[in-house]
């Protein structure tokens, strides 16, 4: 499992904050159309529905009046193929409530399906119900107790660890720290926000730039001359802001501590002398969009797209803003002029008729203004619908009609889990019971019966290789191996040690036949585990003095 937390916005009230969230946890298709809940609930409130629970969980929050927002949000991840039941959701709740310290608080929760993992959202009021007080969370450490509390999930539901999970619970339920030791330094990397808007568009984030290009720039310079220009050459100036600095990438703005440790204004100072400003402004080049991947096919065409569907939102909106602004003055100006002209004059000894007239034509307006602010609401709702949010990268693959192309994305970061036969027949389509085979063009995708609405690619057939990308589902892997084994009859599987250990359990239940020779000796210790379970089941128990018993 996964967790992480998702930092409050700072651009809205603490109330606004608050009522978006829980909104969004139990409806998250108003926000993103892709996005489903499968199930939703709350604890700790004395009302039932979602509107009062919601105003209710504002309603305490508020009563820490020095906290800007006390609720914090955090999202669980299962792994791919890994499916909670619903009583196993309110466990894990429990469990990770328990482990925050945060047991009786309210928390308004959502099991979400956007992605092939299941992950629920969970939104706890650190507000105390009876003394009113904000809890700090682990003394502030609350990741640390994030961590804790998965590994503590795992253990009680059975589910699989993260290679890098940093607790884990012995088998007599002590929690013990996992301490990973590796010969290089953990690379710098951007923060959790950027890194997520990296995975969804492809693109560089402005704050992994300047970590691959500024901060080498920034470490070769001599003196403050040099490093103006050498980051002018990458599209980037360094600035002085209050007692710290900032880097430009363009337009974008990132903390100066935040690229090197040695990039901080300080740090810089002691080396370079007092800052300087650059001589003369120097002529920034021009930046253009930066994969991650530079090989991800259709990318530059995705990521223009992309930008486009933004920038003309932004135009769209902000001519909107203008035209509805200047409606409003509009109308606010002929509704003075209107008053300015039924109340000049005189009035005296007709105070109850100018009472009367005041009163109809301050309904009559506000009715106006009404009307105005209901038609402005539906423009707004109106353009927000046209422009939707861009789908990711992903997500676009599929729209293009190229799963292969989705799962390649998908995948990306792990090993490629293959299996390889010794010839290079022709892929044709053949009948795996629970997979429907789909020719495009010289290959064969073979699709999960239950998801073919969403393209979901389990494994492709490309002649002498057969990809396995969903290859954490076990049915999908087995599939595989048996095309393998009616193509081929012996074969090499590649990819993760976790995937050969699978293929190897597999084959000894199986009869595959794998070449693999750092896997025979798995398999023969497979197949002796199968046989003592089987010799268990069958052979007939005697027992002194007694007859056969089954």
């Amino acid at each position: 499992m996964v967790g992480k937390k998702i930092l409050n916005s700072k651009d809205k009230s603490k109330a606004a904050s608050i009522r978006d969230l829980v909104d969004y946890i139990r409806a998250p298709e108003m926000v993103n159309p892709e996005e489903k809940v499968i199930y939703a609930n709350g604890r700790g409130f004395i009302t039932g529905s979602h509107a009062a629970q919601r105003e209710e969980m504002v309603a305490l929050a508020s009563e820490a009046v020095r906290s800007k927002n006390p609720v914090n949000h955090y999202i669980l991840s299962w792994r791919e193929g890994e499916q909670p039941s619903l009583a196993q959701i309110e466990e894990a709740v429990s469990i990770f409530m328990a482990e925050l310290g945060v047991g009786d608080h309210q928390a308004i929760y959502g099991q979400h399906a956007d992605t092939d993992n299941i992950h629920l959202h969970i939104a706890i009021n650190r507000v105390h119900p009876d003394t009113l007080e904000v809890v700090k969370i682990n003394g502030g450490f609350d990741i640390e107790a994030v961590h804790k509390a998965l590994a503590r999930i795992e253990h009680v539901q059975g589910w699989q660890r993260e290679q890098r999970g940093r607790y884990r619970v012995r088998d007599g339920g002590e929690l013990i720290r996992e301490h990973l030791v590796t010969d290089t330094p953990k690379a710098r990397q951007p923060g959790q926000r950027k890194r997520d808007m990296e995975n969804r568009t492809g693109e560089k984030s402005a704050e992994r730039i300047c970590i691959e290009e500024g901060a080498p720039a920034i470490e070769r310079a001599q003196s403050w001359e040099q490093l103006h220009s050498e980051l002018a050459e990458h599209g980037m100036r360094y600035v002085k802001k209050g007692s710290g600095a900032i880097v430009f990438v363009g337009e974008v703005a990132i903390k100066a501590s935040s690229v090197d440790r040695g990039a901080s204004l300080a740090k810089l100072q002691e080396r370079l002398g007092l800052y300087r400003p650059p001589q003369y402004q120097a002529r920034l080049a021009v930046r253009e969009p930066k994969a991650i991947k530079p090989d991800a096919p259709r990318w530059r065409e995705y990521i223009t797209g992309r930008k486009e569907h933004y920038a003309n939102k932004a135009a769209e909106k902000q001519a909107q803003d203008q035209r509805q602004q200047r409606e409003r003055h509009e109308l606010s100006a002929q509704q003075r002029a209107r008053r300015t002209g039924l109340f000049a004059g005189s009035w005296r000894g007709r105070g109850a008729a100018l009472n009367v007239l005041r009163s109809v034509i301050a309904a009559e307006q506000a009715a106006e203004k009404a009307f105005m602010k209901e038609l402005h609401r539906r423009e707004r709702d109106a353009h927000n619908w046209r422009f939707r949010p861009y789908p990711d990268l992903e997500a676009w693959y599929r729209l293009q009609g190229e799963p292969e192309f989705a799962e390649q994305w998908r995948y990306r970061a792990s090993l490629p889990h293959c299996i390889e036969g010794e010839s290079d027949g022709s892929p044709t389509p053949r009948d795996i019971r629970a997979f429907t085979a789909q020719v495009v063009g010289l290959q064969v995708h073979y699709t999960c019966r239950e998801g073919v609405a969403n393209c979901r690619v389990a494994f492709v057939d490309k002649g002498r290789r057969i990809d396995v990308h969903d290859w954490r589902n076990r049915a999908a892997t087995l599939a595989a191996l048996q095309l393998s084994a009616q193509k081929w009859g012996k074969f090499t599987v590649k990819g993760s040690d976790e995937y050969k250990e699978l293929c190897a359990k597999l084959a000894a239940e199986h009869g595959f036949k794998l070449i693999n020779p750092e896997l025979q000796e798995m398999i023969q210790g497979e197949r002796q585990l199968i046989g003592l379970e089987r010799s268990k089941v069958t052979k007939p128990r005697y027992e002194a003095g007694r007859d056969l018993e089954p």
